[in-house]
């Protein structure tokens, strides 16, 4: 059995994410870690609880993180989302509750409990885990790996012309992580935007297959009308679905990828949060990151549907 954590900002292509893991008989998910990013804080953690609720599988327990960038204001994608990362539902509150204990502790908790064996996959600004290293420097000996949603690849930026949203959120963090010595895998936001983009025909076979299906292309609602205004597609990408089916079935998911040098560009305003990845080598330094930079976007849809069916 593999164990997770996940650490999101919980909005509608996370919670996507959040019932592929929990409904992936192979990994048992060790906690539900919640950031400020797409949502405030307390909104995330009421999507993350919904999302455990309607998987109709077991309950990991959901740790309340940082509710803001390490040294900046707090950025939402309320234009991309809506207020509750949902598509404006307006869900009811869960019936669950999130835990007493910090993320940023139960992370260093959980890791320690489990040396060598953890996987952590974040979905949102990299704020917890950043504070996870702060407070315990020797967190990259007892890490397996790291899956993160962040950055572009190399392409343009989805927030700015360089950077995309995540590390944007607190680009601080993000240079803290890579920084860290981690196992770090990075799934940028353009993969969702060619083979694995959820056209008309996926969104009818998604609502066709179970009400989960249903869930999955209704709380995306605006995140496909943002798309339509940006590059004119009918449909929504699903950047953070996406890294969890590259962390549950790397064998079957990954095409291509590179092990390079990469940094946050942190100190200029103009290109604030650009992951810049040496993909020449040009600056001759060892690789601290590896970028997928190709998947199956096919294997990625009959995952997909095949989890929320």
């Amino acid at each position: 059995m593999r164990h997770f954590i996940i650490d999101t900002d919980t909005a509608s292509d996370d919670v996507v994410a959040l019932l592929m893991a929990l409904r992936e008989p192979s990994v048992f998910i060790e906690a539900i870690t919640i950031v400020a990013g797409n949502c405030v804080i307390d909104q995330c953690r009421k999507n993350a609880l919904i999302s455990i609720e309607k998987s109709g599988a077991y309950i990991p327990p959901v740790y309340e993180g940082m509710s803001k960038p390490l040294f900046r204001e707090r950025y939402t994608s309320h234009h991309i989302h809506e207020k509750d990362g949902m598509g404006d539902m307006n869900l009811p509150e869960s019936s669950l509750v999130s835990e007493d204990k910090h993320a940023v502790d139960a992370i260093i908790d959980i890791v320690r409990k489990f040396p060598g064996e953890i996987e952590i996959i974040t979905l949102g600004p990299l704020t917890n885990l950043a504070m996870a290293v702060l407070k315990e420097p020797d967190l990259y000996k007892l890490v397996k790996i790291v899956y993160i949603m962040g950055g572009a690849g190399l392409k343009p930026g989805n927030i700015t012309p360089l950077a995309e949203f995540n590390i944007y959120a607190d680009a601080e963090a993000a240079h803290i992580v890579l920084n860290s010595g981690l196992p770090l895998v990075f799934c940028g936001w353009e993969l969702g935007m060619e083979d694995a983009f959820i056209n008309e025909f996926d969104m009818d076979k998604l609502s066709s297959i179970s009400d989960l299906g249903q869930f999955a292309v209704r709380c995306n609602r605006t995140l496909m009308e943002f798309n339509e205004g940006r590059c004119d597609k009918k449909g929504f990408d699903l950047p953070d679905p996406i890294t969890m089916a590259v962390a549950l079935y790397p064998n079957e998911m990954i095409v291509d990828k590179l092990a390079v040098y990469g940094y946050v560009e942190y100190q200029s305003e103009r290109s604030y949060g650009h992951l810049v990845i040496d993909s020449n080598h040009l600056l001759n330094k060892p690789h601290n990151m590896t970028v997928i930079t190709k998947i199956k976007g096919n294997v990625f849809k009959h995952k997909l549907f095949t989890l929320l069916s």
